[in-house]
């Protein structure tokens, strides 16, 4: 009886450290994004460049005045987390450097 929950708990965890990698990693590649949209790079090239780092994150990007913001969803997989957290969401901005 207590040996399901052990393994779910545990499942959760090692989830959940999973996710913050995909977080970190994904943080990085949002800011490098969002700095080479500021600095004039065409947006194909930045998606396929972000395509060939991470191809499981979707990239999105907007101008918001002197900003220029990227965000990177991703899903967190299949486990026990992802009752809970079903993808991981990050936004990076910059200011535009055009």
């Amino acid at each position: 009886m207590v040996l399901p929950a052990i393994v779910l708990v545990l499942g959760v965890c090692l989830q959940a450290v999973g996710a913050l990698g995909i977080q970190l990693t994904n943080s990085s590649l949002a800011r490098q994004a969002a700095r080479e949209l500021s600095k004039g790079v065409d947006i194909t090239l930045v998606n396929t460049s972000m395509a060939k780092a991470n191809p499981r994150a979707t990239l999105r990007h907007s101008h918001e005045g002197e900003l220029v913001c990227v965000s990177l969803a991703q899903s967190t997989g299949v486990g026990p987390l992802s009752w809970i957290l079903s993808e991981v969401h990050v936004r990076e901005c910059v200011i535009n450097a055009q």
